[in-house]
């Protein structure tokens, strides 16, 4: 029955693509564009031009006029015969349709004024705003719909252009039919599908992450009793079903579609084994955490990671470098001056654990989740200008929010931290804007405790060695154990430091230097890492030493704001 049910949506979206695929070719025939000739020397110009010329299309109909977007040439046609603007040509479909599909906005208001018939359908129950959805074209959709073109019409399969939209991925124009004209996204169409049942189907994840957003329903059946989790499953579209369980919930592994089978199941059955491993993990990691999980009891015991592990290597550090170093019976006693080191290392350390608490426990910058949109409240909540710039992976489906720039979900934690650096798992928490100067101070404070800890080692190693009872006393052993031990901790510590200290100084994360190439504002035109953040050292510094006082990071940058401005 998963072999069906496979058929099944196979069908429908071959039925899709075939609704749309006479549109589709045509529209490739009608901008197949010539080759274009190299540059000739001046005496072939003319010549090139006139090869140029003969291969221009021929506008000889009304619907290629539409198609190709030549006003005068549509305005000539239909001022010879009105009857044009609603007449279908040879394929049952009218140049309305043409002009939609090809995005002619100033065509479209034309053929508008004129008294094209908006909601007219072809064969198919087709409109143009059907057509529109199939290519994104936004500007003619929304000269359509200002001038009372109805969104919710269906085809003969009960697709809305919401769901044509979704078949094809046009993401843009989804974002637009909801923050202007409140489009309801979970209608269904014959079979009970709704848009995100077609995205996920189709494999479209930036589609799917602005569906979950808005609030679509993720965990509605079809006829066939499937989930759009199970219909990423069945295609095996892994990204998709990840983020339906963000955003979902993991319920969704459970539910079973007519024959039985859970979205793991299909996805087996389907060949796509290593998806169906990995959602039957996933199904088994949700039902053995209720005790550690993270609604579970001991979650906050788990949530600390290796700090506990921190806390006893730096006192029992402390604790050996003062009874077996600097008090050890074996060994001199030691002078005021290098007993002053030796107590600057007990201060310091101590100094370093109030740091490592406050790193642990200070808000790293967690970014508030919303509410699940609903149709009222979700448009207010994202008219973002990073989602008018089609930035879709600054959607979080699990907070349901739009991300700043610099900002992450961190996946050990579950939420959005602004200025996104790491998850460190020895202080047991992420680090990012609100605790990244804590975290660098306990690591330099600890790095100068660590150095004169050693220092003070290395002396008594050599008064012992110096020493004529060492021998008899045992008292050099200690030293060497706590001198290798430190040592070893000093290396790792010194390493992160510095790094920090770098990238502070620079400006820059561990996730932005790491990730860089994902992150389109973290590239230049010709695809090197640019850093539009940094300010110089030492505002750079001041910056993320004084959290408070800094500036966040914005939702795009200054100058792509400046041209959405001007777009708008």
């Amino acid at each position: 029955m998963a072999g069906d049910q496979g058929a099944s949506a196979s069908n429908s979206a071959a039925c899709s693509h075939g609704t749309h695929g006479h549109s589709h070719h045509h529209h490739h025939h009608l901008h197949s564009s010539p080759s274009a000739h190299s540059r000739q020397q001046q005496p072939q110009k003319r010549e090139q031009q006139e090869d140029q010329q003969s291969q221009q299309p021929t506008l000889d109909s009304v619907w290629k006029a539409c198609a190709y977007g030549d006003l005068e040439a549509v305005q000539s046609f239909c001022e010879e015969d009105n009857s044009l603007v609603n007449r279908q040509d040879g394929g049952g479909y009218s140049a309305l349709q043409w002009a939609a599909l090809n995005n002619r906005p100033a065509v479209a208001s034309y053929l508008i004024d004129k008294g094209a018939a908006l909601n007219a359908q072809d064969a198919q129950g087709q409109t143009a705003l059907h057509w529109a959805a199939v290519k994104g074209s936004v500007a003619a959709a929304a000269v359509m719909l200002r001038a009372g073109a109805h969104p919710t019409l269906r085809d003969g399969r009960g697709y809305t252009i919401c769901h044509v939209a979704s078949q094809y991925g046009q993401t843009t124009l989804l974002y637009q039919l909801v923050l202007r004209w409140g489009i309801d996204l979970d209608a269904p169409d014959n079979d009970g599908r709704a848009a995100l049942h077609w995205a996920a189907y189709k494999g479209y994840s930036d589609t799917v992450r602005l569906l979950l957003v808005l609030g679509a329903s993720w965990g509605v059946a079809d006829k066939e009793g499937c989930t759009p989790l199970h219909w990423a499953a069945i295609r095996g579209n892994g990204e998709v079903c990840t983020l339906l369980l963000q955003g979902g919930s993991p319920s969704l592994l459970k539910q079973p579609d007519v024959t039985g089978s859970t979205p793991a199941q299909l996805a087996v059955e389907k060949n796509h084994r290593y998806l169906g491993l990995t959602l039957a993990e996933w199904q088994q990691r949700e039902e053995g955490g209720r005790l550690f999980g993270r609604k579970g009891r001991l979650y906050w015991l788990v949530s600390l990671q290796l700090c506990p592990a921190i806390w006893a290597l730096i006192i029992g550090l402390v604790s050996l470098f003062l009874h077996k170093v600097v008090n050890f019976s074996g060994l001199p006693r030691l002078g005021p001056v290098a007993m002053f080191w030796a107590w600057a290392v007990v201060v310091s350390a101590s100094v370093g654990l109030v740091l490592l608490y406050l790193t642990t426990t200070a808000d790293p910058g967690v970014i508030a989740p919303g509410s699940s949109h609903s149709r009222s409240s979700g448009p207010k909540l994202i008219d973002s200008p990073a989602l008018w710039a089609g930035q879709w992976q600054q959607l979080c489906v699990t907070c349901k929010i739009v991300r700043p720039l610099r900002a992450k979900h961190c996946s050990t934690s579950d939420r959005c931290v602004e200025l996104f650096d790491h998850f460190c798992p020895w202080v047991g928490n992420t680090i990012g804007r609100g605790n990244r100067h804590y975290f660098l101070l306990f690591l330099w404070i600890e790095l100068f405790a660590m150095t004169d800890s050693a220092i003070v080692a290395i002396v008594r190693i050599h008064q012992a060695v110096s020493s004529s009872s060492w021998e008899s006393s045992g008292g050099i052993q200690w030293p060497v154990i706590f001198l290798v031990v430190d040592l070893f901790v000093l290396i790792s510590v010194a390493a992160l430091a510095i790094t920090q200290a770098t990238q502070i100084s620079r400006n820059v994360t561990t996730n932005e230097l790491a990730n860089w190439q994902r992150y389109t504002y973290l590239r230049d035109p010709h695809g090197m890492f640019m850093n539009p953040f940094d300010k110089g050292c030492r505002n750079n510094c001041v910056e993320a030493m004084l959290p408070k006082h800094g500036s966040t990071a914005p939702l795009v940058l200054p100058e792509q704001e400046a041209l959405l401005r001007a777009a708008v």
